[in-house]
Protein backbone atom coordinates (compact mmCIF):
# COMPACT_ATOMS: atom_id res chain seq x y z
CA UNK A 1 0.00 0.00 0.00
CA UNK A 2 1.05 3.31 -0.41
CA UNK A 3 2.95 5.63 2.33
CA UNK A 4 1.45 8.07 4.85
CA UNK A 5 2.58 10.79 3.07
CA UNK A 6 1.08 9.71 -0.27
CA UNK A 7 -2.00 8.93 1.41
CA UNK A 8 -2.42 12.13 2.83
CA UNK A 9 -2.24 13.18 -0.89
CA UNK A 10 -4.72 10.54 -1.79
CA UNK A 11 -6.76 12.24 0.91
CA UNK A 12 -7.60 15.41 -0.73
CA UNK A 13 -10.45 18.11 -1.60
CA UNK A 14 -10.84 16.86 -5.62
CA UNK A 15 -10.97 13.31 -7.16
CA UNK A 16 -7.67 11.87 -7.47
CA UNK A 17 -5.79 12.27 -10.48
CA UNK A 18 -5.78 9.67 -13.69
CA UNK A 19 -3.09 8.45 -15.46
CA UNK A 20 -2.52 8.38 -19.30
CA UNK A 21 -2.45 4.78 -20.79
CA UNK A 22 -1.61 4.64 -24.53
CA UNK A 23 -3.02 1.38 -25.95
CA UNK A 24 -1.01 -0.87 -28.63
CA UNK A 25 -1.26 0.50 -31.83
CA UNK A 26 -1.99 -1.60 -35.14
CA UNK A 27 -1.72 0.81 -37.67
CA UNK A 28 -1.35 -1.56 -41.00
CA UNK A 29 -4.21 -3.22 -39.57
CA UNK A 30 -5.77 0.50 -39.17
CA UNK A 31 -5.66 1.06 -43.01
CA UNK A 32 -7.17 -1.99 -43.57
CA UNK A 33 -10.47 -1.47 -41.70
CA UNK A 34 -10.20 2.18 -43.34
CA UNK A 35 -9.94 0.96 -46.80
CA UNK A 36 -12.49 -1.46 -45.89
CA UNK A 37 -15.09 0.40 -44.37
CA UNK A 38 -14.49 4.23 -46.05
CA UNK A 39 -13.41 5.42 -42.40
CA UNK A 40 -10.70 8.09 -41.55
CA UNK A 41 -7.74 7.46 -40.12
CA UNK A 42 -8.78 8.42 -36.56
CA UNK A 43 -11.82 6.23 -36.61
CA UNK A 44 -9.99 3.26 -37.66
CA UNK A 45 -6.82 3.77 -35.45
CA UNK A 46 -9.51 3.29 -32.71
CA UNK A 47 -11.11 0.12 -33.69
CA UNK A 48 -7.66 -1.61 -35.16
CA UNK A 49 -6.79 -0.69 -31.45
CA UNK A 50 -10.01 -2.17 -29.91
CA UNK A 51 -8.46 -5.57 -31.18
CA UNK A 52 -11.00 -5.28 -34.58
CA UNK A 53 -10.28 -6.31 -37.94
CA UNK A 54 -11.64 -6.62 -41.31
CA UNK A 55 -14.78 -8.93 -41.18
CA UNK A 56 -18.05 -10.17 -40.23
CA UNK A 57 -17.77 -8.99 -36.57
CA UNK A 58 -16.13 -5.53 -37.11
CA UNK A 59 -19.33 -4.89 -39.74
CA UNK A 60 -21.84 -6.60 -37.11
CA UNK A 61 -20.38 -3.82 -34.46
CA UNK A 62 -21.09 -0.65 -36.50
CA UNK A 63 -23.95 -2.25 -38.05
CA UNK A 64 -25.97 -4.22 -35.37
CA UNK A 65 -28.91 -6.39 -35.88
CA UNK A 66 -31.22 -7.97 -34.35
CA UNK A 67 -31.04 -10.82 -36.55
CA UNK A 68 -28.22 -11.23 -36.87
CA UNK A 69 -26.78 -10.41 -33.68
CA UNK A 70 -28.65 -12.34 -30.46
CA UNK A 71 -28.35 -15.93 -29.73
CA UNK A 72 -31.15 -18.18 -29.38
CA UNK A 73 -33.52 -18.36 -26.38
CA UNK A 74 -33.16 -21.87 -26.43
CA UNK A 75 -29.85 -21.40 -25.51
CA UNK A 76 -30.69 -19.82 -22.00
CA UNK A 77 -30.58 -22.77 -19.71
CA UNK A 78 -34.47 -23.08 -18.29
CA UNK A 79 -35.87 -19.96 -20.28
CA UNK A 80 -38.18 -21.82 -22.22
CA UNK A 81 -39.17 -24.22 -18.90
CA UNK A 82 -40.16 -21.14 -17.62
CA UNK A 83 -42.04 -19.48 -20.30
CA UNK A 84 -44.28 -23.05 -20.31
CA UNK A 85 -44.96 -22.81 -16.58
CA UNK A 86 -46.22 -19.66 -16.86
CA UNK A 87 -48.19 -19.86 -19.52
CA UNK A 88 -49.67 -23.11 -17.82
CA UNK A 89 -50.59 -20.35 -15.15
CA UNK A 90 -52.39 -18.43 -17.79
CA UNK A 91 -53.62 -21.07 -19.20
CA UNK A 92 -55.87 -22.20 -16.11
CA UNK A 93 -56.40 -18.42 -14.83
CA UNK A 94 -54.41 -18.51 -11.75
CA UNK A 95 -52.89 -15.21 -10.77
CA UNK A 96 -49.25 -14.55 -10.82
CA UNK A 97 -47.20 -12.48 -8.85
CA UNK A 98 -44.11 -10.42 -9.80
CA UNK A 99 -41.33 -9.28 -7.45
CA UNK A 100 -38.79 -7.09 -8.51
CA UNK A 101 -36.42 -4.91 -7.14
CA UNK A 102 -36.48 -0.77 -6.63
CA UNK A 103 -33.85 0.64 -8.98
CA UNK A 104 -33.87 0.55 -12.12
CA UNK A 105 -32.81 -3.06 -13.22
CA UNK A 106 -35.26 -4.41 -11.25
CA UNK A 107 -38.26 -1.93 -12.34
CA UNK A 108 -37.85 -2.00 -15.89
CA UNK A 109 -37.82 -6.00 -15.31
CA UNK A 110 -41.03 -5.69 -13.86
CA UNK A 111 -42.90 -3.28 -15.46
CA UNK A 112 -41.95 -5.16 -18.68
CA UNK A 113 -43.02 -8.83 -17.83
CA UNK A 114 -46.19 -7.34 -16.17
CA UNK A 115 -47.67 -5.20 -18.82
CA UNK A 116 -46.62 -8.06 -21.64
CA UNK A 117 -48.73 -10.59 -19.22
CA UNK A 118 -51.41 -7.84 -18.48
CA UNK A 119 -51.93 -7.25 -21.90
CA UNK A 120 -52.63 -10.78 -22.62
CA UNK A 121 -55.20 -10.50 -20.20
CA UNK A 122 -53.51 -12.12 -17.06
CA UNK A 123 -54.13 -12.25 -13.69
CA UNK A 124 -50.94 -10.65 -12.18
CA UNK A 125 -49.28 -8.16 -9.89
CA UNK A 126 -46.42 -6.69 -9.30
CA UNK A 127 -44.51 -6.24 -5.58
CA UNK A 128 -41.78 -4.47 -5.20
CA UNK A 129 -39.60 -4.58 -1.54
CA UNK A 130 -39.70 -1.18 0.68
CA UNK A 131 -35.94 -0.53 1.23
CA UNK A 132 -36.61 0.78 4.13
CA UNK A 133 -39.05 -1.51 5.70
CA UNK A 134 -38.00 -4.76 3.98
CA UNK A 135 -34.23 -4.20 2.25
CA UNK A 136 -32.96 -5.84 -0.29
CA UNK A 137 -34.87 -8.86 -1.77
CA UNK A 138 -37.32 -10.97 -1.41
CA UNK A 139 -38.69 -11.47 2.39
CA UNK A 140 -40.94 -13.59 4.30
CA UNK A 141 -43.54 -10.90 5.03
CA UNK A 142 -43.78 -10.62 0.99
CA UNK A 143 -44.22 -14.36 0.87
CA UNK A 144 -46.86 -14.37 2.71
CA UNK A 145 -48.82 -11.26 1.29
CA UNK A 146 -48.74 -13.17 -2.16
CA UNK A 147 -50.21 -16.61 -0.57
CA UNK A 148 -52.56 -15.16 1.50
CA UNK A 149 -53.86 -12.78 -1.74
CA UNK A 150 -54.34 -16.07 -3.70
CA UNK A 151 -51.32 -16.10 -6.18
CA UNK A 152 -49.88 -19.40 -7.15
CA UNK A 153 -47.12 -18.40 -9.12
CA UNK A 154 -44.60 -16.02 -8.13
CA UNK A 155 -42.05 -14.91 -10.55
CA UNK A 156 -39.01 -13.12 -8.97
CA UNK A 157 -36.73 -10.66 -10.70
CA UNK A 158 -33.17 -8.78 -10.10
CA UNK A 159 -33.45 -11.04 -7.03
CA UNK A 160 -33.75 -14.41 -5.60
CA UNK A 161 -30.99 -16.02 -5.97
CA UNK A 162 -29.60 -15.90 -2.25
CA UNK A 163 -32.97 -15.45 -1.09
CA UNK A 164 -33.09 -19.12 0.33
CA UNK A 165 -35.28 -19.26 3.56
CA UNK A 166 -38.02 -16.70 1.69
CA UNK A 167 -38.37 -19.52 -1.85
CA UNK A 168 -38.62 -22.24 1.02
CA UNK A 169 -41.27 -20.53 2.64
CA UNK A 170 -42.67 -19.68 -0.72
CA UNK A 171 -42.98 -23.73 -1.61
CA UNK A 172 -44.45 -24.61 1.93
CA UNK A 173 -47.07 -22.56 1.45
CA UNK A 174 -48.28 -24.05 -1.75
CA UNK A 175 -46.59 -20.67 -4.11
CA UNK A 176 -44.55 -22.47 -7.08
CA UNK A 177 -41.70 -20.07 -8.20
CA UNK A 178 -39.55 -18.86 -10.56
CA UNK A 179 -35.95 -17.10 -10.02
CA UNK A 180 -34.98 -14.94 -13.46
CA UNK A 181 -31.70 -12.93 -11.97
CA UNK A 182 -28.16 -12.57 -12.89
CA UNK A 183 -26.14 -12.02 -9.34
CA UNK A 184 -23.57 -14.09 -8.08
CA UNK A 185 -24.59 -18.35 -7.88
CA UNK A 186 -22.98 -19.85 -4.56
CA UNK A 187 -25.66 -22.50 -4.70
CA UNK A 188 -29.10 -23.08 -6.60
CA UNK A 189 -31.90 -21.71 -5.11
CA UNK A 190 -34.75 -23.75 -4.00
CA UNK A 191 -37.04 -22.61 -6.62
CA UNK A 192 -39.14 -24.62 -9.35
CA UNK A 193 -37.64 -22.86 -12.17
CA UNK A 194 -34.12 -21.12 -12.01
CA UNK A 195 -32.77 -18.75 -14.35
CA UNK A 196 -29.25 -16.91 -13.72
CA UNK A 197 -26.34 -17.08 -16.25
CA UNK A 198 -24.09 -17.36 -13.96
CA UNK A 199 -25.43 -20.78 -13.06
CA UNK A 200 -23.46 -24.01 -13.65
CA UNK A 201 -24.47 -25.15 -17.18
CA UNK A 202 -25.60 -21.96 -18.55
CA UNK A 203 -23.39 -19.03 -19.21
CA UNK A 204 -25.40 -17.55 -21.89
CA UNK A 205 -24.56 -14.44 -23.52
CA UNK A 206 -21.00 -14.75 -21.63
CA UNK A 207 -23.09 -14.36 -18.40
CA UNK A 208 -23.44 -10.35 -19.17
CA UNK A 209 -27.36 -9.87 -19.33
CA UNK A 210 -28.73 -8.08 -16.28
CA UNK A 211 -32.47 -8.87 -15.27
CA UNK A 212 -33.57 -6.41 -17.74
CA UNK A 213 -32.18 -8.36 -20.72
CA UNK A 214 -33.22 -11.42 -19.26
CA UNK A 215 -36.86 -10.13 -18.40
CA UNK A 216 -37.15 -9.26 -22.27
CA UNK A 217 -35.73 -12.86 -23.50
CA UNK A 218 -38.44 -14.39 -21.41
CA UNK A 219 -41.06 -12.14 -23.19
CA UNK A 220 -39.87 -13.80 -26.23
CA UNK A 221 -39.99 -17.06 -24.91
CA UNK A 222 -43.46 -16.68 -23.64
CA UNK A 223 -44.23 -15.48 -27.56
CA UNK A 224 -43.56 -18.83 -28.47
CA UNK A 225 -45.62 -20.88 -25.85
CA UNK A 226 -48.53 -18.34 -25.37
CA UNK A 227 -50.74 -18.81 -28.85
CA UNK A 228 -52.59 -15.21 -27.14
CA UNK A 229 -49.22 -13.70 -27.53
CA UNK A 230 -48.37 -14.13 -31.04
CA UNK A 231 -49.20 -10.44 -32.10
CA UNK A 232 -47.42 -8.78 -29.48
CA UNK A 233 -44.14 -8.05 -30.25
CA UNK A 234 -41.00 -8.26 -27.53
CA UNK A 235 -39.62 -5.65 -29.63
CA UNK A 236 -41.92 -2.76 -28.77
CA UNK A 237 -40.49 -3.48 -24.97
CA UNK A 238 -36.97 -2.88 -25.95
CA UNK A 239 -37.43 1.13 -24.51
CA UNK A 240 -38.00 -0.37 -21.49
CA UNK A 241 -35.07 -3.19 -21.93
CA UNK A 242 -32.80 -1.17 -22.58
CA UNK A 243 -33.31 1.40 -19.51
CA UNK A 244 -32.08 -1.52 -17.29
CA UNK A 245 -29.54 -2.73 -19.19
CA UNK A 246 -27.74 0.87 -20.24
CA UNK A 247 -28.19 1.90 -15.60
CA UNK A 248 -26.63 -1.79 -13.99
CA UNK A 249 -23.78 -0.83 -15.88
CA UNK A 250 -23.49 -4.29 -17.65
CA UNK A 251 -20.97 -4.83 -20.65
CA UNK A 252 -22.46 -3.10 -23.87
CA UNK A 253 -21.01 -5.18 -25.92
CA UNK A 254 -23.30 -8.47 -28.09
CA UNK A 255 -26.43 -8.76 -26.73
CA UNK A 256 -26.49 -6.00 -24.41
CA UNK A 257 -25.21 -3.62 -26.94
CA UNK A 258 -28.17 -4.34 -29.47
CA UNK A 259 -30.71 -4.63 -26.66
CA UNK A 260 -29.43 -0.98 -25.68
CA UNK A 261 -28.74 0.48 -29.38
CA UNK A 262 -32.13 -0.67 -30.64
CA UNK A 263 -33.68 0.02 -27.11
CA UNK A 264 -32.80 4.02 -27.72
CA UNK A 265 -34.13 4.04 -31.07
CA UNK A 266 -37.68 2.74 -29.97
CA UNK A 267 -37.39 5.06 -27.06
CA UNK A 268 -36.80 8.26 -29.57
CA UNK A 269 -39.96 7.09 -30.69
CA UNK A 270 -41.73 5.41 -27.50
CA UNK A 271 -45.62 5.44 -26.83
CA UNK A 272 -45.19 4.50 -23.36
CA UNK A 273 -46.91 7.73 -21.85
CA UNK A 274 -45.02 7.12 -18.75
CA UNK A 275 -41.85 7.64 -20.63
CA UNK A 276 -43.09 10.31 -22.54
CA UNK A 277 -43.81 12.44 -19.36
CA UNK A 278 -40.44 11.91 -18.08
CA UNK A 279 -39.00 12.83 -21.50
CA UNK A 280 -40.98 16.26 -21.71
CA UNK A 281 -40.64 16.82 -17.52
CA UNK A 282 -36.23 16.46 -19.26
CA UNK A 283 -36.97 18.52 -21.93
CA UNK A 284 -35.55 15.70 -24.30
CA UNK A 285 -37.21 16.34 -27.65
CA UNK A 286 -34.07 14.59 -29.87
CA UNK A 287 -33.01 11.60 -30.68
CA UNK A 288 -32.27 9.69 -27.00
CA UNK A 289 -28.61 8.59 -26.11
CA UNK A 290 -27.27 6.74 -23.01
CA UNK A 291 -26.27 10.36 -21.07
CA UNK A 292 -30.06 10.79 -21.39
CA UNK A 293 -30.74 7.76 -19.74
CA UNK A 294 -27.65 8.03 -17.29
CA UNK A 295 -27.81 11.09 -16.22
CA UNK A 296 -31.37 12.12 -16.70
CA UNK A 297 -34.22 9.36 -16.79
CA UNK A 298 -32.53 6.61 -14.91
CA UNK A 299 -31.79 8.65 -11.65
CA UNK A 300 -35.72 9.63 -11.97
CA UNK A 301 -36.57 6.37 -11.59
CA UNK A 302 -34.04 4.95 -9.12
CA UNK A 303 -35.09 8.19 -6.80
CA UNK A 304 -38.89 6.51 -6.22
CA UNK A 305 -36.89 3.82 -4.66
CA UNK A 306 -34.02 5.51 -2.86
CA UNK A 307 -36.62 8.27 -1.44
CA UNK A 308 -39.90 7.12 -0.54
CA UNK A 309 -41.24 3.44 -2.75
CA UNK A 310 -40.13 1.77 -6.42
CA UNK A 311 -43.94 1.15 -7.04
CA UNK A 312 -44.46 4.19 -8.16
CA UNK A 313 -42.18 3.55 -11.24
CA UNK A 314 -43.97 0.41 -12.18
CA UNK A 315 -47.06 2.53 -11.74
CA UNK A 316 -45.53 5.06 -14.21
CA UNK A 317 -44.10 2.54 -17.01
CA UNK A 318 -46.93 0.71 -16.86
CA UNK A 319 -50.03 3.38 -17.56
CA UNK A 320 -51.80 4.10 -20.28
CA UNK A 321 -52.97 7.77 -18.51
CA UNK A 322 -51.38 10.79 -19.65
CA UNK A 323 -52.31 12.79 -16.89
CA UNK A 324 -51.11 10.13 -14.37
CA UNK A 325 -48.26 9.54 -16.34
CA UNK A 326 -47.67 13.50 -16.18
CA UNK A 327 -48.02 13.56 -12.10
CA UNK A 328 -46.03 10.72 -11.59
CA UNK A 329 -42.97 12.16 -13.44
CA UNK A 330 -43.37 15.35 -12.16
CA UNK A 331 -42.96 13.77 -8.99
CA UNK A 332 -39.95 11.31 -9.71
CA UNK A 333 -38.20 14.49 -10.60
CA UNK A 334 -38.99 16.48 -7.36
CA UNK A 335 -37.84 13.32 -5.66
CA UNK A 336 -34.78 13.62 -7.85
CA UNK A 337 -33.90 16.77 -6.40
CA UNK A 338 -34.08 15.57 -2.83
CA UNK A 339 -32.31 12.75 -3.76
CA UNK A 340 -29.46 14.89 -4.88
CA UNK A 341 -29.44 17.31 -1.65
CA UNK A 342 -29.45 14.31 0.62
CA UNK A 343 -26.54 12.93 -1.31
CA UNK A 344 -24.84 15.99 -1.69
CA UNK A 345 -24.67 15.97 2.74
CA UNK A 346 -23.93 11.93 3.12
CA UNK A 347 -20.82 12.89 0.43
CA UNK A 348 -19.63 15.50 2.38
CA UNK A 349 -19.66 13.86 5.92
CA UNK A 350 -18.28 10.66 4.30
CA UNK A 351 -15.40 12.75 2.94
CA UNK A 352 -14.92 13.92 6.36
CA UNK A 353 -14.90 10.54 7.88
CA UNK A 354 -12.55 8.91 5.58
CA UNK A 355 -9.94 11.86 5.80
CA UNK A 356 -9.98 11.15 9.90
CA UNK A 357 -9.99 7.79 9.95
CA UNK A 358 -9.21 5.51 6.53
CA UNK A 359 -5.34 7.26 6.16
CA UNK A 360 -3.76 4.45 6.03
CA UNK A 361 -6.16 1.10 5.65
CA UNK A 362 -6.47 -0.47 2.39
CA UNK A 363 -10.19 0.41 1.39
CA UNK A 364 -12.83 3.11 2.74
CA UNK A 365 -15.44 2.64 5.10
CA UNK A 366 -17.60 5.06 7.14
CA UNK A 367 -20.70 5.13 8.93
CA UNK A 368 -22.67 7.10 10.65
CA UNK A 369 -26.30 6.53 11.78
CA UNK A 370 -27.99 9.61 10.54
CA UNK A 371 -26.94 8.40 6.52
CA UNK A 372 -29.60 8.20 4.90
CA UNK A 373 -29.65 4.39 2.91
CA UNK A 374 -31.01 5.29 0.00
CA UNK A 375 -28.04 7.01 -0.96
CA UNK A 376 -25.24 5.20 0.60
CA UNK A 377 -24.36 3.68 -3.00
CA UNK A 378 -23.95 6.50 -4.80
CA UNK A 379 -21.76 8.20 -1.87
CA UNK A 380 -19.55 4.76 -2.18
CA UNK A 381 -18.82 5.28 -5.85
CA UNK A 382 -17.93 8.92 -5.08
CA UNK A 383 -15.66 7.92 -2.66
CA UNK A 384 -13.71 5.16 -5.16
CA UNK A 385 -13.93 8.53 -7.39
CA UNK A 386 -11.79 10.43 -4.80
CA UNK A 387 -9.77 8.06 -3.49
CA UNK A 388 -9.70 5.19 -6.19
CA UNK A 389 -10.17 2.37 -3.36
CA UNK A 390 -12.81 -0.20 -2.57
CA UNK A 391 -15.60 2.07 -0.11
CA UNK A 392 -17.93 0.99 1.91
CA UNK A 393 -20.93 3.30 3.01
CA UNK A 394 -23.32 2.39 5.88
CA UNK A 395 -26.36 3.97 7.52
CA UNK A 396 -28.55 2.59 10.50
CA UNK A 397 -32.23 1.57 9.52
CA UNK A 398 -34.49 -0.29 11.91
CA UNK A 399 -31.54 -0.73 14.85
CA UNK A 400 -29.14 -2.49 11.87
CA UNK A 401 -26.48 -1.28 9.54
CA UNK A 402 -27.24 -1.46 5.73
CA UNK A 403 -23.79 -1.08 3.48
CA UNK A 404 -22.96 -0.41 0.04
CA UNK A 405 -20.09 -1.50 -1.24
CA UNK A 406 -18.39 0.11 -4.79
CA UNK A 407 -14.89 -1.79 -6.33
CA UNK A 408 -12.00 -0.42 -8.50
CA UNK A 409 -11.30 -2.37 -11.99
CA UNK A 410 -9.88 -5.96 -11.03
CA UNK A 411 -11.58 -5.88 -7.39
CA UNK A 412 -14.15 -8.64 -6.79
CA UNK A 413 -16.65 -6.89 -4.13
CA UNK A 414 -18.84 -10.25 -3.58
CA UNK A 415 -16.07 -12.32 -3.10
CA UNK A 416 -14.55 -10.09 -0.36
CA UNK A 417 -17.94 -9.41 0.98
CA UNK A 418 -17.82 -13.17 1.33
CA UNK A 419 -14.88 -14.00 2.96
CA UNK A 420 -16.02 -11.30 5.82
CA UNK A 421 -19.45 -12.83 5.52
CA UNK A 422 -19.04 -14.61 9.20
CA UNK A 423 -20.08 -11.30 10.93
CA UNK A 424 -22.95 -10.03 8.53
CA UNK A 425 -26.88 -10.76 8.60
CA UNK A 426 -26.92 -11.34 5.02
CA UNK A 427 -24.89 -9.68 2.18
CA UNK A 428 -25.08 -10.38 -2.37
CA UNK A 429 -23.95 -8.47 -5.24
CA UNK A 430 -21.54 -9.07 -8.18
CA UNK A 431 -18.05 -8.13 -9.22
CA UNK A 432 -18.20 -4.40 -9.40
CA UNK A 433 -20.79 -3.58 -6.35
CA UNK A 434 -22.53 -5.17 -3.65
CA UNK A 435 -24.88 -5.00 -0.38
CA UNK A 436 -24.95 -6.29 3.24
CA UNK A 437 -26.51 -5.56 6.99
CA UNK A 438 -24.57 -5.50 9.81
CA UNK A 439 -25.69 -5.15 13.86
CA UNK A 440 -23.55 -2.40 15.34
CA UNK A 441 -21.88 -4.70 18.25
CA UNK A 442 -20.45 -6.48 15.00
CA UNK A 443 -19.16 -3.52 12.75
CA UNK A 444 -15.65 -3.54 13.94
CA UNK A 445 -15.17 -7.19 13.77
CA UNK A 446 -16.61 -7.21 10.20
CA UNK A 447 -14.22 -4.05 9.57
CA UNK A 448 -10.71 -5.89 10.35
CA UNK A 449 -11.66 -9.47 8.27
CA UNK A 450 -13.30 -6.97 5.23
CA UNK A 451 -9.87 -4.93 5.28
CA UNK A 452 -8.18 -8.35 5.67
CA UNK A 453 -9.86 -9.46 2.61
CA UNK A 454 -9.13 -6.25 0.70
CA UNK A 455 -5.51 -6.12 1.13
CA UNK A 456 -5.39 -9.95 -0.21
CA UNK A 457 -8.09 -8.87 -3.31
CA UNK A 458 -6.06 -5.90 -4.06
CA UNK A 459 -2.66 -7.71 -4.71
CA UNK A 460 -1.29 -7.21 -8.00
CA UNK A 461 -4.13 -4.65 -9.18
CA UNK A 462 -3.61 -1.47 -9.65
CA UNK A 463 -3.72 1.40 -6.62
CA UNK A 464 -4.21 4.56 -9.23
CA UNK A 465 -6.90 5.40 -11.73
CA UNK A 466 -5.83 5.02 -14.98
CA UNK A 467 -7.68 6.37 -18.35
CA UNK A 468 -6.80 4.27 -21.67
CA UNK A 469 -6.37 6.32 -24.64
CA UNK A 470 -7.69 4.61 -28.09
CA UNK A 471 -5.12 6.32 -30.23
CA UNK A 472 -3.47 10.09 -30.70
CA UNK A 473 -4.70 12.40 -33.07
CA UNK A 474 -4.37 16.35 -34.48
CA UNK A 475 -6.41 18.87 -33.37
CA UNK A 476 -6.68 18.96 -37.43
CA UNK A 477 -8.22 15.20 -37.38
CA UNK A 478 -10.87 16.88 -35.34
CA UNK A 479 -13.49 17.09 -37.51
CA UNK A 480 -17.71 16.93 -37.50
CA UNK A 481 -16.87 14.14 -39.98
CA UNK A 482 -15.10 12.49 -37.40
CA UNK A 483 -18.03 13.19 -34.30
CA UNK A 484 -20.67 11.68 -36.52
CA UNK A 485 -18.28 8.30 -37.62
CA UNK A 486 -17.75 7.29 -33.79
CA UNK A 487 -21.35 7.73 -33.08
CA UNK A 488 -21.36 4.89 -35.28
CA UNK A 489 -19.78 2.73 -32.05
CA UNK A 490 -22.73 4.24 -29.44
CA UNK A 491 -24.11 3.37 -27.15
CA UNK A 492 -21.58 3.43 -24.78
CA UNK A 493 -20.68 2.04 -21.69
CA UNK A 494 -18.78 -0.59 -19.54
CA UNK A 495 -16.78 -3.09 -22.06
CA UNK A 496 -17.58 -0.15 -25.44
CA UNK A 497 -16.53 2.65 -23.27
CA UNK A 498 -16.57 6.15 -26.03
CA UNK A 499 -13.41 6.24 -27.75
CA UNK A 500 -10.75 8.68 -25.89
CA UNK A 501 -7.76 10.25 -28.17
CA UNK A 502 -5.01 11.63 -27.33
CA UNK A 503 -4.13 15.12 -27.75
CA UNK A 504 -0.46 15.81 -27.37
CA UNK A 505 2.00 18.77 -26.28
CA UNK A 506 -0.83 21.40 -26.11
CA UNK A 507 -0.52 24.84 -23.92
CA UNK A 508 -3.33 25.47 -22.20
CA UNK A 509 -4.67 29.12 -22.80
CA UNK A 510 -7.59 30.01 -20.45
CA UNK A 511 -8.94 28.22 -17.06
CA UNK A 512 -11.99 28.98 -15.68
CA UNK A 513 -14.68 27.37 -13.32
CA UNK A 514 -18.59 26.79 -14.01
CA UNK A 515 -20.77 26.78 -11.54
CA UNK A 516 -18.24 26.26 -8.90
CA UNK A 517 -18.35 22.32 -9.91
CA UNK A 518 -16.42 22.34 -13.45
CA UNK A 519 -13.52 22.99 -15.03
CA UNK A 520 -13.20 24.92 -18.91
CA UNK A 521 -10.02 25.14 -20.22
CA UNK A 522 -8.90 26.36 -24.12
CA UNK A 523 -6.10 24.54 -25.17
CA UNK A 524 -4.01 25.21 -28.49
CA UNK A 525 -1.66 23.70 -30.52
CA UNK A 526 -0.49 26.98 -31.27
CA UNK A 527 -2.66 27.47 -34.70
CA UNK A 528 -5.94 25.99 -33.72
CA UNK A 529 -7.47 26.21 -30.32
CA UNK A 530 -10.32 23.72 -28.91
CA UNK A 531 -12.29 24.41 -25.70
CA UNK A 532 -12.20 21.06 -22.72
CA UNK A 533 -14.60 20.20 -20.54
CA UNK A 534 -13.39 18.60 -17.10
CA UNK A 535 -16.40 17.73 -15.33
CA UNK A 536 -16.23 17.48 -10.98
CA UNK A 537 -13.13 19.17 -10.74
CA UNK A 538 -12.88 22.59 -9.74
CA UNK A 539 -8.97 22.51 -10.25
CA UNK A 540 -5.58 20.41 -12.12
CA UNK A 541 -2.01 20.61 -11.03
CA UNK A 542 -1.45 20.75 -14.54
CA UNK A 543 -4.46 22.98 -15.80
CA UNK A 544 -3.11 26.30 -15.49
CA UNK A 545 -2.58 29.14 -18.13
CA UNK A 546 0.52 28.85 -19.86
CA UNK A 547 1.48 25.14 -19.24
CA UNK A 548 2.14 22.78 -21.71
CA UNK A 549 0.03 19.15 -21.39
CA UNK A 550 -1.35 15.94 -22.97
CA UNK A 551 -4.96 15.69 -22.68
CA UNK A 552 -6.90 11.98 -23.01
CA UNK A 553 -10.33 13.53 -24.03
CA UNK A 554 -13.70 12.30 -25.83
CA UNK A 555 -14.41 14.65 -28.86
CA UNK A 556 -17.87 16.03 -28.97
CA UNK A 557 -19.95 18.55 -30.41
CA UNK A 558 -21.25 20.96 -28.24
CA UNK A 559 -24.46 22.41 -29.18
CA UNK A 560 -25.17 25.87 -27.32
CA UNK A 561 -28.07 27.99 -27.93
CA UNK A 562 -28.23 27.22 -31.74
CA UNK A 563 -24.58 27.13 -32.10
CA UNK A 564 -22.04 24.18 -32.65
CA UNK A 565 -18.89 23.83 -31.92
CA UNK A 566 -16.22 21.59 -31.25
CA UNK A 567 -14.84 20.55 -27.88
CA UNK A 568 -13.29 17.93 -25.75
CA UNK A 569 -14.55 16.08 -22.79
CA UNK A 570 -11.47 15.79 -20.62
CA UNK A 571 -10.84 12.31 -18.93
CA UNK A 572 -6.96 13.01 -17.71
CA UNK A 573 -4.20 15.24 -17.61
CA UNK A 574 -0.39 15.45 -17.25
CA UNK A 575 1.75 17.89 -17.78
CA UNK A 576 4.63 17.29 -20.92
Amino acid sequence: MQSTAEESAVLSAEPVDKKIKLKEQHYQIADKIGYAHSVTPATSRVLAARGFTVGDKLTSYLRPTLRDGLPSPADMKNLLLAAEKIGEHFKHGNSIAICCDFDVDGLSSGAQVYHYLHTLGAKVKVYVPDRFKDGYGLNSDMIREIAEAGHKLVVTLDFGTTNIEELKLARELGLESIVVDHHHVEANPPSDIFINPQQEGCGFADGTLCAAGLAWYLLIALRKVIPEAKDLDPKRYLDLACLGTICDMVPLHGVNRIIARRGLETLSHTDREGLIALKNVLGIRKKMSCSHISFGIGPRLNAAGRMVHGSLVIELLTTADSKLADKLAKKLHKLNKERQETEEAVKEKALELAAIHCAQTPALMVWDEDFHTGVIGIVAQRLVEYYYRPSTVMGMEGGVFKGSVRGIKGFNVVDTLSRASRHLEKFGGHEGAGGFSVLPEKIEDFQKDFYKACEENLKGIDLYPTVEADTTATLSELTPALIKEMKSFEPHGIGNPGPVLLLEDLEVKEVKVLKNAHLKVILSNGQQVIPGLMWRRTSHPDLEPGKRVRVACRPDINNFRGMNELQATIQAVEAV
